[in-house]
């Protein structure tokens, strides 16, 4: 009897060992412990009446003081440190500062930055003002120009107001009459001042002119009934300042204007100091090691810098050293591929409505079946082994209507912001996010009348899919940052005895808060048995 085995077996056993051991040798590890995954926060042990238990950062369990600054080595000690330290660590950690140009890329010198900073501030410091305090708005596309307009106000104990750019008039003209500017940065020609009469404190305009306009006398207007000077005069032949040694800390640093929703109206909100830095040092080190900023990234804000979120990253990417590229055209007021094409970022943030009309556009792009089958392999290798696909050749045969950022795009920060209304991203929306951008993505909860920066953010390798449910939408926002503890609130018909786990009104605490003790946010929550925060209401 013949023992030969023939080649039809040998192919099959080929093919049987092919399908175990190649994903074995080739698929590699996941991008975080899945066990992680299962209890994200820190829970007390004890709670209140009518109250679910504070949930907190599992970097400060309960019994371990709040992140409060950004932590700066002076000798043996730590100092909580300020809004200066950031461009301070900045300027020694050697960081980059670009503008994009349209095709061209402008490398700023930091020295001169630096410069400009107290030619800035002592030409603002000897403006005459009624209020003791001056108040600086920022109307300015992000630009090196709008960064360094908030580092002067740091450096010079100014308090600073960020308007987004563009906007309407009346935008503007409600804003500085708010919170009673009296000087405003804005671009030349880009507003009638006529147009501002509201704003009766306003008695100071600093013009920013592109370079190739700078022959034009901007400032020669006799009609003006506001002092008009232009930056680049005031940055080539003004008189440097000294920068005061001390800041009066119990001031805002910086005033923004935002919804509340338990009032339904809008508020002037101050930040101080120590919300910006604590909120700054949370987000440096609430991702893993290996997923945190680092000096060789490129960070590119696709989003308004007077976003106080988008801000707060890009402060955490300077503390981190990463060479910053800004370029004035941002969403919502241009695409997102024209505010990253020449930057090539390796991080981004985004406003969370564009990477939703992303995912529209992407998906409904899927009209082969080819493109239907790479997609769920795509997202297979998401949820079964844990790995965001990568580019690839094989990868781009799939390349539907998806936003061309560059290859070394890892990064995406995107915050969901109840006060302005943006819609929810839910789990697998974010996972065909993923697939689509190929990169990690971290979604944010963020409710600037309450707090600096971010409340709660998903861990950066949860790609766990869902399904909605009758009471709530299945998006969840994550565990708290390490600057915030976190609780809910009995709130009419949710309450902490919900069958479906802890349901009520966000209420934080923290020195990111904007003011002393509890904040009752007026959003409605619910925290899943993972430790992350659902919001979300009936319906």
């Amino acid at each position: 009897m013949s023992s030969d085995i023939s080649y039809v077996t040998y192919t099959l056993l080929a093919v049987v060992a092919g399908l175990i051991f190649f994903p074995v040798i080739f698929d590699g590890e996941p991008d975080g412990p899945a066990m992680a995954l299962l209890q994200q926060s820190s829970v007390a042990p004890t709670r209140k009446q009518n109250e679910s238990a504070v949930h907190r950062s599992r970097e400060t369990p309960t019994g371990f003081p709040l992140r409060q600054g950004l932590g700066i080595q002076e000798g043996y000690t730590k100092r909580k440190g300020d809004v200066r330290d950031i461009w301070r660590v900045f300027m020694q950690r050697v960081g980059q500062l670009h503008t994009i140009l349209g095709n061209d890329k402008v490398v700023h010198s930091i020295d001169t930055l630096d410069g400009e900073i107290d030619s800035l501030g002592e030409y603002i410091s000897g403006l005459q003002t009624a209020g003791k305090r001056k108040v600086v708005a920022v109307y300015l596309p992000n630009s090196a120009e709008n960064l360094i307009a908030g580092f002067t106000c740091a450096f010079y104990d100014f308090t600073f107001v960020p308007i987004q750019y563009p906007a309407e008039p009346e935008v503007v003209e409600q804003k500085l009459k708010n919170t009673d500017a009296e000087i405003l940065l804005m671009p030349a020609a880009c507003l009638d001042l006529n147009d501002l009469k509201a704003a009766t404190s306003l008695k100071h305009v600093i013009l920013v002119v592109e370079e190739g306009s700078r022959h034009l006398d901007f400032a020669d207007d006799p009609n003006a009934k506001v002092t008009l000077k232009e930056w680049h005069d005031i940055a080539i032949n003004g008189k440097k300042g000294t920068r005061p040694e001390t800041i009066d800390e119990s001031q805002p640093h910086m005033l923004i204007l935002a919804k509340n929703l338990k009032l339904d109206k809008m508020e002037v909100i101050p930040y101080s100091h120590i919300n910006i830095v604590s909120a700054v040092s949370a987000q440096a080190t609430a991702l893993p090691p290996k997923d945190q900023f680092k000096v060789e990234d490129v960070f590119t804000p696709a989003s308004p810098l007077a976003d106080q979120y988008t801000r707060i990253i890009t402060y955490t990417a300077m503390l981190s050293g990463c060479t910053i590229i800004v370029n004035a055209v941002t969403p919502p007021s241009g695409p997102l591929q024209s505010a990253c094409v020449n930057a090539i970022p390796s991080v981004i943030v985004v406003p969370a409505d564009t990477l939703s009309e992303v995912h529209r556009t992407s998906m409904a792009a899927q009209v082969e079946i080819f493109h239907e089958w790479m997609h769920v392999y795509q997202l297979r290798k998401l949820v079964r082994y844990g790995q965001v696909p990568r580019q690839s050749g094989f990868a781009r045969f799939n390349d539907y209507d998806r936003p061309n950022l560059g290859k070394n795009l890892r990064l995406i920060y995107v915050a969901e912001n109840p006060s302005e209304g943006t819609k929810p991203i839910t789990i697998n929306m974010l996972n065909n996010l993923r697939a689509v951008m190929f990169s990690k993505i971290v979604y944010a909860f963020t409710y600037p009348p309450a707090a600096a920066g971010a409340i709660t953010q998903t861990t950066v390798y949860d790609y766990r899919p869902g399904e909605d449910t009758k009471m709530f939408k299945d998006s969840h926002v994550g565990s708290p940052l390490s600057c915030v503890e976190v609780k809910l609130r009995d709130a009419a018909e949710y309450t902490s005895e919900s069958p479906d786990g802890p349901m009520g009104e966000v209420v934080i605490a923290g020195p990111a808060v904007t003011k002393q003790g509890e904040y009752a946010t007026g959003v409605i929550a619910r925290w899943r048995n993972d430790g992350c925060l659902a919001l979300g209401s009936k319906g």
